[in-house]
Order: structure tokens, then sequence, then C-alpha cells
């Protein structure tokens, strides 16, 4: 009875229970003139298919680029930009990345894949310390092809906008006449940049441990996710994408994405996943500020973790279950702006810190 109760629980908070949506990763870059136009097929596609879901990985050279993306680039095997590939699918392992005038066609074909497996997203996003609690649901509802499955979790920005290298947008439709992109320039200044992949959690492959061999069909897997947002990006138009694919250290061909879901950041519920206390503990405090050499930290009462975070959310120093005063070494740490951070049982604490 209570497997029962927490099966059709969990249910009511899957993403369209049963639904299965098709994963669009697309390869651009700044510095490719043709990769605008490949936006707007991407962007015409997602509007006629609700159910397909975009992400965009740049090129190394841009200012975008990231090490997972590469990866994932480098493991494909694309020769260059603007490709796309569906699902991770193919009939082979050179038939997989696509260019835009033939994604339709093997969109419209995933869809009618199973959707074998459900997933449910439900946390506490907070603002002031962005700090993400995340707690993964995935029930297969059928049983999956055989080999290693993994849980991934990308996040993403749209609408990124900056001036300068690695940014402004090649387009070689600027003298294209009837083209939505005459006119705006080549390059493009302040090109709005949508669905940004800003980082990959656990590597560009995902989390392992998560399932076992052989899924049970109804059970609830789950993961939980605690993760620092990075300050550099615009919170508010971070999506999370979530997928569950199969995993092969040897064959890409094999690496097929079963089924995502999409939410954005702050449609998150405003309940954590552990409820906290009415009020939290003592203020996190921490001297000399600004410091130089070594930092003192007095933790509050039930600290669970103790961090040291750069800006961009790259943990430096994290301890489990601190002492009531810890001393950290930053004596190899560059000058600049850096956040502390304590996880305690009744919330996040977090305070700046000037090292000199």
């Amino acid at each position: 009875m209570k497997r029962t109760f927490l099966f059709l629980l969990l249910c009511a908070s899957l993403s369209a229970w049963g639904q299965k949506r098709v994963l669009l990763e697309k390869y651009t870059s700044a510095f490719c003139g043709a990769c605008p136009n490949g936006h707007l097929v991407a962007e015409a596609l997602a509007a006629q298919y609700p159910e397909l879901v975009l992400v965009f990985h740049h090129s190394e050279v841009d200012a975008m680029g990231l090490p997972q993306s590469t990866e994932w680039k480098n493991a494909f095997n694309l020769p260059g930009t603007p490709l796309g590939i569906i699902d991770r699918q193919g009939p082979s392992d050179s038939e997989m990345a696509l260019l835009p005038g033939e994604w339709e066609e093997r969109i419209l074909e995933q869809m009618q894949t199973p959707a074998y497996v459900q997933i449910g997203l439900n946390g506490h996003y907070d603002g002031f310390s962005r700090s993400l609690s995340l707690d993964v649901t995935a029930i297969f509802e059928t049983p999956p092809p055989q080999g290693e499955l993994r849980l991934n979790v990308m996040a993403t920005e749209d609408s990124v906008i900056h001036a300068g290298w690695g940014y402004d947008q090649s387009n070689y439709y600027n003298e294209v006449e009837g083209h939505p992109l005459y006119g705006l320039g080549h390059p493009i200044y302040f090109y709005p940049h949508r669905h940004v992949i800003r980082d990959i959690l656990d590597g560009a492959w995902g989390t392992t441990g998560v399932f076992p061999p052989v899924p049970e069909t109804g059970i609830p897997y789950q993961h939980h996710y605690d993760y620092p947002v990075s300050w550099a990006w615009n919170h508010q138009r971070l999506k999370l994408v979530v997928f569950v694919s199969l995993y092969d250290e040897t064959s890409p061909a094999k690496r097929m994405v079963l089924n995502t879901t999409e939410i954005p950041l702050f449609s998150l519920a405003p309940t954590p996943a552990s409820p906290p206390p009415a009020k939290l503990p003592t203020a996190l405090k921490s001297f000399p500020n600004p410091a130089s050499g070594h930092l003192w930290v007095e933790c509050p009462s039930l600290t669970q973790s103790l961090a040291l975070l750069s800006l961009d959310g790259k943990f430096l120093y994290k301890k489990a279950r601190p002492e009531k005063t810890e001393e950290i070494d930053i004596a190899g740490l560059p000058p600049g702006l850096y956040f502390l951070q304590a996880i305690t049982d009744a919330g996040i604490l977090s305070q700046k810190i000037a090292i000199q």
C-alpha cells in the first residue's frame, strides 16, 4: 500500500507523464556565419513541435565554449558547425550529425520511439545564495535497451548578450534580401545567444550509479544534487535540462537519449526538498576580511559542510562536518572576491570574502 501511494505521488509530480520528448543538441559558434540561420531553423522546429528540447553546445573558440562540449563534439566526431544530433541517434556513428535541413525528419522519427522513462524534478532554488537543491526522480515504464544508464543534468542560459570577441555573431545572410537576418550586420553585435549550455553536472556524460544494471519498471529511482549557480550567469534565464541516456565507453552510437525534460530554474517549487526550520542559525563569521594567507571561520551549529567558491561557482575548498572554528589555507589563491558558504540543517549561509 505504501509503495502504491508513493508511486501515485511521484506520478503526480512528473512532467507530462507518458510523453516522449526529443533532445536536439546543436553544435554552434559565434564565428560561424551559417549558424544564426541554424538557430532560426531550431527555433521554428521547437515552435512546431512542443516535445522538442533545445540545447546549444558552443565551440571551444567561443567565449561560451565548455570543456564538456568539446568532449561531446570530439566523441561524436563533428567536423564543423552548424550541425545537430537528435537524441544521440542515427543509422551509424558517421550519420548522427545532421545539417539543419535534415533535423526535422530525424526528430519525427525519434518522436515515434518509446518513452522508456519518465523524469520528475523537485527542489528549491535560493536566488539570494544562488544555491540549488534538486531532486530527480526517474520511473521506467518500459524496460530500457541493455547498457549502462546515466542521469544527465544541463544548465542552459537563454539570450546571452555580450559584445566582443567570442560573442559577436558572424552572419552570412547580412546581404541576402528577404532573409530574416538581412541587414543585421556581419558580425551581429549584441546577438542574443539562446539555449547556451553553461554547465553539465558530473561531466560530459552524466552521473553514474543512479540506476542498477537492469532497472525495474514502475520503481522510482532518485538522485539529489546540490549545486551553486554561477554569479556570472543571469539566473532568471536559466533552465535545467535533464535526461536519461545510455553510455558505452567505446561506441558513441550506444549513447542514446531515452527521454528528457526541462524546467525553468525559477519555476522550482519554493518548498525545499527538506523543509527548513523557521529561522536560520547564527550568522556565518570569518576573519580577517580582507584576508591573506589564512582565513578563520566560525561555523554555525549544525553545519553540514563548509566551502569556499570562486565567482564562477568552482569549489576551491570543501569540508564536511567542519569544526566550530576552521582554518582555511588561502595562500595559493589569487587576489579577488570569493564566496564562503556553509550548508546547515536549517539552511544555507553565504558571505563574500576578499583575498588580498
